[in-house]
């Protein structure tokens, strides 16, 4: 084929010179928008990418916003960051707890009830809590550690309105740290210890950033921080809290599930559950003094004040504080005496398998009794790591715990009654009922109790 016919020479160069700028072309869209500077959008793909908002020709405006996050915008308009309620006339701010003159508000409101404040000059560019407050005009990604929320969130005018700094006294704020100097971190750990994690396994796809299910442990991610339960813009953004679910006691139950922290399944159910009673009105319920009066108010580090939480209204045990702690104080302390006996009578049968599979042992014989002494440990174990001791299902904890015991002591009179010579075997069944009567007793007992309290 014949490309050149007249003046080869300089036809030669154009075209090197084209397919040399289709090179770089292609280079360019390699490297994607943030290594060549070119605005390329990808039809149909789900992340989005960062962008320059202080490129020319773009205002700073929330409705620009709107544009290409139109559900994340409707969703933020829906919460109260907008204070839709605020207007200002040249001198003074209506809306705000009645009517206030400028120079109050920008001292004292506009810090956290406006966006773009300058204390320099006490001015501010618009009123609310817009996009701009979190996004940062030059890179509009937000962190998620949770300092942009701690910048209003923090003591200040507003008592009530201050959980951030308790937020960073809680074992969220260290999950990362725990986890990191745990013996037996690994990634399954990561969707309930990092927030970039969490946020991923509830709304894959959602972060700016192309994340997988298997995360490093030593990777750059945040403990457990505001974003992970709180969503500003997301579609669960219009209930008050703006929690990531349905309630609080959901939103707990995303990450407090499974064998090493089945807090959730435990509570489900119980009596408390039962009357409508949600984690948070227990983990973290506190009184503050806020405006001439003694407030309740959610206190982020979760620590329980019983004292305060149970008699918290006439709906709880209000004036009966001194009876609800000292069903607390007999519920825990049967827990532990109940525990402390199946964990003995579990290690004393142990030893005797081991010591019998030594001699020669009926395999079937002792695998019936391991199996028991398994599922005993293993409910023990359950409950234990529930941390509640009884609390968040009495019913539940104490039948499971006494019907294991129940189970280990008949795989015991098993064990002797055929292993053991025929004279030996009233001695041996004479002590095996009296082991375990005191546990089953005890039980029962606190069954009746806590039937007849409920």
């Amino acid at each position: 084929m014949v490309y050149y016919t007249d003046a080869p020479e300089y036809n030669k160069r154009i075209v090197a010179g084209y397919y040399l700028f289709l090179c770089l072309i292609g280079f360019a869209i390699f490297l994607g928008p943030t290594g060549s500077g070119i605005p390329i959008t990808l039809i149909g793909d789900d992340n989005r990418y960062e962008h320059d908002l202080a490129s020319p020709g773009v205002q700073y405006d929330v409705d620009d916003c709107r544009t290409c996050h139109e559900d994340q915008f409707d969703y933020w308009n829906d919460t109260a960051h907008p204070t839709h309620d605020l207007t200002f006339n040249g001198t003074h701010v209506i809306g705000l707890h009645g009517e206030r003159n400028a120079t109050y508000f920008n001292e004292t409101c506009a810090p956290c009830h406006a966006t773009g404040y300058d204390s320099t000059d006490d001015s501010w560019d618009s009123l609310g809590v817009d996009c701009f407050a979190c996004h940062d005009t030059s890179a509009p990604y937000v962190t998620y550690d949770g300092e942009v929320c701690g910048t209003c969130h923090y003591p200040g005018y507003h008592a009530n309105q201050n959980p951030y700094p308790d937020w960073e006294l809680s074992i969220h704020a260290n999950s990362m740290t725990d986890l990191r100097s745990s013996d037996h971190a690994a990634s399954y750990c990561m969707h309930c210890q990092a927030t970039e994690s969490f946020i991923h396994q509830q709304n894959p796809g959602s972060l700016s950033t192309d994340v997988s299910t298997d995360f490093d442990v030593d990777g750059d991610y945040n403990s457990i921080s505001c974003p992970a339960c709180h969503s500003v813009h997301g579609n669960w953004s219009s209930n008050d809290a703006q929690i990531r679910a349905a309630n609080a006691t959901e939103l707990c139950g995303l990450c407090h599930v499974g064998t090493h922290h089945p807090h959730y399944e435990v509570w489900i159910g119980g009596s408390h559950d039962l009357a409508g009673v949600e984690c948070t009105d227990c983990h973290g319920y506190q009184l503050i003094f806020y405006r001439g009066s003694w407030r309740g108010t959610l206190n982020h580090t979760f620590a329980i004040d019983p004292d305060v939480a149970c008699g918290q209204s006439e709906d709880c045990h209000e004036g009966m504080e001194t009876w609800a702690l000292g069903q607390l104080e007999m519920r825990g302390d049967a827990f532990d005496a109940l525990v402390d006996e199946i964990t003995e009578v579990a290690e004393a049968l142990e030893a005797e398998v081991a010591l019998y599979n030594v001699t020669g042992a009926n395999v079937t014989l002792a695998n019936l009794v391991q199996d028991a002494v398994d599922d005993a440990m293993d409910a023990v174990h359950y409950y234990g790591y529930d941390s509640s001791k009884g609390f968040h299902d009495g019913a539940e904890t104490f039948t499971a715990l006494n019907d294991v015991y129940a189970d280990m002591l008949e795989a015991k009179a098993t064990f002797y009654l055929n292993k053991a010579p025929a004279g030996i075997l009233g001695g041996d069944t004479l002590m095996l009922a009296l082991l375990g009567g005191g546990g089953i007793v005890v039980g029962l007992v606190l069954g009746l109790l806590l039937g007849k309290r409920q």
